[in-house]
C-alpha cells in the first residue's frame, strides 16, 4: 500500500513540471556544479546522529545564494575569486565590492551569495555544524530528484523548492518545525516567508526572500494618458478606468496592460492573486477544485475586461516573456508581477510606479506567493536538529539586514523590514514587504492528477477570455471534468 501511495506521487510530481521554477527566485544559477543521483550519493553528508554537535548536514542550492558544491567553508574564497576573475560579468566585480557595511547598501549585486553564505557559515561553525552543499538542479530535474529521493528514503537533510514543496508537506514528506521554533517565526516573520508551508496547524518550510506581486506601472505612459503618474489605482474600478485611458491614449501604439494570464504556472501565480484578493481561488484544503464559485466567476470576467486593453493575444500568450517583453519595450503601462520588476525597470530606464495590488468592491488584501525558494526538512533526514539551526540562521538580523540592503527583495523578519531606516531607505520595496502579511498563499496542489487539472483550469480561462461563451457556463464545465480526476 505504501508502495502503491509513492508510486502515484511518482507519476503525479513528474507531471507538475509548468508549476516549478517560476518567477525568479530559485534558478539553478550558482556555477558549474555537477547534479548528484539520490539513489546513489544524494545524501552522501547525512552522517551522523539527530544532535546538532559536530554533524555534517547536506543543503541543497538554491541559485540566488549558491557558490558551489561541496563543504561551504572551502567554497567561499574560491567562489569570491571565480567572481572577481571573471569578465563576463556586466557589470564586472572587482575586489573592492566585497566590502560590506551591515546597514549600507552593497555595492554589486553579484556579491550578495558570498556574503549570505558566509554568514551562514559563521553561524553554523559557531554550532560546530559543517554545512556540505548538492545541487540537484531546479524546476523538473529537481522535483524527478526529489522523489526518487523520496522513494529511496535516501534525501538531503535541507531540501528546496518552489511549487512542489506544499505538496511534499501534504503528502507527510516533511519533517515540521519544532513548536518553539514555529512559534518564533509566527510572531517574528512575514507571512509570506512561512504561510505557504503550513499545513494542519504546522509549518513545514521557510523562504528567506520570498517574492509576492505587486503593481507596476510606466510612468511615462500612464501621464500621456492625463494621469496622475505618482498615484496607484486602489480599486479594481480605478485601474480598470486607468487601464482604459491609457489605451485610448496610445491609438494603437501602446496599451493600458494589466496582468499576464497565460495557461501556465507563470500565469497562476500572477491573476491567481486576483482570485484570491476577491475571495476565490484554485483548491480548496482536500485539494478539490473550485473552479467556478461566484468569486472566481467575477474575477475571471475582470480579467476579461483587461484583456481588451491589450494587443491581440498578448495576455494569454503561452510565452510569459512576451509579455514582460511588451512592458519593458513600453507597449503596455501597467502589470502585476514580482519584486524583481523594480530593479529590472530601472536597469532598463523605466520611470515606474509600484504599490500593492488594487482591492476588488468587497476584496480583501490577499497574494501568492512567486519565486519564493521554501527550504524543508525531509522525514527521512539523518541531521534534523542541526538541519532546523541553518533554517534558524536564515531569519536571523544578519541575514535579513543583508537582504534589505540589497534593494532587490524585502526581508522577512520584522525587526528589520518595520524600521524607520528601512522605511526611508527602500520605500518601493516597503510597499513589497506589506503585501508579504495578510492571506500569502502557495499554489495548491490537486488530490489527484496535479498537471491534468491545472491544465484543464488554464485552458478554460483562456476560452472565457478569447471568445463570447459565457464564463460560468465555462468554468462549471471545467470544474465537471476536474473532478473526474481529483474524486478518483
Amino acid at each position: 500500500m505504501l508502495l502503491k501511495k509513492f508510486h502515484v506521487m511518482f507519476l503525479s510530481l513528474l507531471l507538475i513540471t509548468l508549476l516549478a521554477a517560476c518567477g525568479s527566485g530559485g534558478g539553478n544559477t550558482g556555477g558549474n556544479q555537477a547534479a548528484n543521483d539520490p539513489g546513489t550519493n544524494g545524501a552522501s553528508g547525512n552522517q551522523g546522529s539527530s544532535s546538532s554537535e559536530g554533524a555534517t548536514i547536506t543543503v541543497l542550492n538554491e541559485g540566488a545564494v549558491a557558490v558551489g558544491v561541496g563543504v561551504l567553508s572551502e567554497l567561499l574564497e574560491k567562489h569570491k575569486e571565480r567572481q572577481i576573475a571573471d569578465e563576463t560579468l556586466n557589470p564586472r566585480i572587482t575586489a573592492e565590492d566585497f566590502n560590506y557595511t551591515p546597514g549600507q547598501p552593497l555595492k554589486k549585486a553579484g556579491v550578495f551569495p558570498y556574503y549570505y553564505q558566509s554568514i551562514i557559515n559563521e553561524k553554523m561553525q559557531s554550532k560546530n555544524i559543517t554545512v556540505k552543499t548538492e545541487d540537484w538542479g531546479w524546476g523538473e530535474p529537481l522535483i524527478q530528484k526529489q522523489t526518487a529521493g523520496f522513494l529511496a528514503k535516501n534525501m538531503p537533510d535541507i531540501i528546496v523548492g518552489e511549487t512542489q514543496m506544499p505538496g511534499f508537506a501534504q503528502q507527510g514528506l516533511l519533517e515540521p518545525f519544532p513548536d518553539d521554533m514555529a512559534q518564533e517565526i509566527r510572531e517574528k516573520v512575514a507571512p509570506a516567508a512561512w504561510k505557504p508551508m503550513e499545513y494542519d496547524g504546522k509549518i513545514y518550510g521557510f523562504a528567506s526572500q520570498p517574492g509576492v506581486s505587486s503593481l507596476f506601472w510606466n510612468k511615462k505612459l500612464v501621464q500621456e494618458a492625463g494621469l496622475d503618474p505618482d498615484k496607484a489605482p486602489e480599486t479594481w474600478d480605478e485601474l480598470l478606468a486607468n487601464v482604459k485611458k491609457v489605451t485610448e491614449a496610445g491609438k494603437g501604439k501602446f496599451y493600458g496592460g494589466g496582468v499576464y494570464a497565460g495557461p501556465n504556472a507563470g500565469g497562476y501565480l500572477r491573476y491567481g492573486t486576483l482570485l484570491v484578493i476577491n475571495g476565490g481561488g484554485f483548491a480548496d484544503d482536500q485539494g478539490q477544485p473550485v473552479f467556478n464559485s461566484d468569486a472566481n466567476v467575477e474575477t475571471v470576467q475582470f480579467l476579461k475586461e483587461l484583456n481588451a486593453n491589450h494587443p491581440a493575444g498578448l495576455m494569454v500568450n503561452t510565452n510569459e516573456g512576451t509579455y514582460f517583453d511588451a512592458f519593458k519595450k513600453g507597449q503596455i503601462a501597467y502589470l502585476i508581477d514580482g519584486p524583481w520588476r523594480a530593479i529590472e525597470s530601472s536597469q532598463i530606464g523605466i520611470e515606474y510606479g509600484m504599490s500593492q495590488i488594487p482591492l476588488s468592491s468587497d476584496g480583501k488584501a490577499g497574494n501568492i506567493t512567486i519565486g519564493a525558494a521554501f527550504h524543508a526538512v525531509p522525514k527521512d533526514a539523518k541531521n534534523k536538529e542541526a538541519a532546523f539551526e541553518y533554517i534558524r540562521a536564515m531569519y536571523s538580523e544578519e541575514i535579513q539586514q543583508l537582504i534589505a540592503d540589497t534593494g532587490v527583495r524585502s526581508p522577512v523578519l520584522k525587526s528589520v523590514a518595520e524600521t524607520d531606516a528601512y522605511k526611508e531607505a527602500h520605500p518601493e520595496m516597503y510597499q513589497h514587504y506589506l503585501a508579504m502579511a495578510g492571506n500569502v498563499q502557495g499554489l495548491p496542489t490537486f488530490a489527484n492528477a496535479d498537471s491534468k487539472v491545472w491544465q484543464i483550469f488554464g485552458e478554460s480561462v483562456t476560452k472565457a477570455l478569447m471568445t463570447k461563451e459565457d464564463i460560468q457556463s465555462i468554468l462549471d464545465d471545467a470544474q465537471k471534468k476536474a473532478e473526474a480526476y481529483t474524486k478518483k
